[in-house]
């Protein structure tokens, strides 16, 4: 007698052999370690690329120029006694420090003794070579006025701008006071108003 032979049954369909590698998604930890990279990545260079760009290095050194200025002139009024600051160009870099006046001496004498509210350290900033804003550079007429160019900047107990005279101290006239910082083509520059001593950045 025949055997009735029962028929294969088909496959299931997990159990059909795929024609493809199944692909795997990312997990939703995965995502966000790449997304924290890429946010870490971007966090230290974006400033550098920035901080290294002409437009930034020329603003940010007229910033620091403009605040010792203002430093200055506020001291004067603070103590009524003149302060000021004298500009020192070098090959790779130039230094402006603030000074004191010793009016009592003949002629007057800057005695570099004022030190930076916040560092302690005698108030001095560098632009150039070593600083922060290496390409950077303050222009070398220094101080410009309707009376010539200086490299010393004084104001008054009234914090007027003046420079000196021999021993005297002579106001400046004119509408302002200009110091250029440059990088590269870029350039800024730093007002001193001559009535009141304001200070500002063009």
């Amino acid at each position: 007698m025949a055997r009735h032979r029962t028929p294969p049954r088909s496959p299931r369909p997990r159990d059909t052999p795929s024609g493809h590698p199944r692909c795997r998604g990312l997990t939703l930890i995965e995502l966000l370690l790449v997304v924290s990279l890429l946010a870490m990545l971007a966090a230290t260079t974006v400033p550098l690329l920035i901080g290294t760009s002409h437009p930034t290095q020329a603003r940010q050194g007229a910033q620091r120029v403009a605040t010792a200025l203002r430093f200055a002139r506020d001291e004067s009024l603070r103590t009524a006694q003149p302060h000021g600051v004298t500009l020192s160009t070098g090959t790779d870099a130039d230094t402006l420090k603030v000074f004191v006046l010793d009016t009592g001496s003949l002629p007057p004498t800057p005695e570099f003794t004022v030190r930076h509210p916040l560092s302690r350290q005698l108030y001095a900033e560098t632009v150039g070579t070593g600083s922060p804003f290496p390409a950077a550079r303050v222009d070398a007429q220094g101080f410009v006025s309707a009376l010539g160019s200086s490299s010393q900047l004084i104001f008054t107990a009234d914090g007027a701008p003046a420079i000196l005279n021999g021993a005297n101290l002579q106001r400046l006239s004119g509408v302002s006071v200009r110091i250029g910082i440059t990088a590269g083509k870029l350039s800024q520059s730093v007002l001193i108003a001559t009535e009141t001593g304001r200070v500002s950045l063009e």
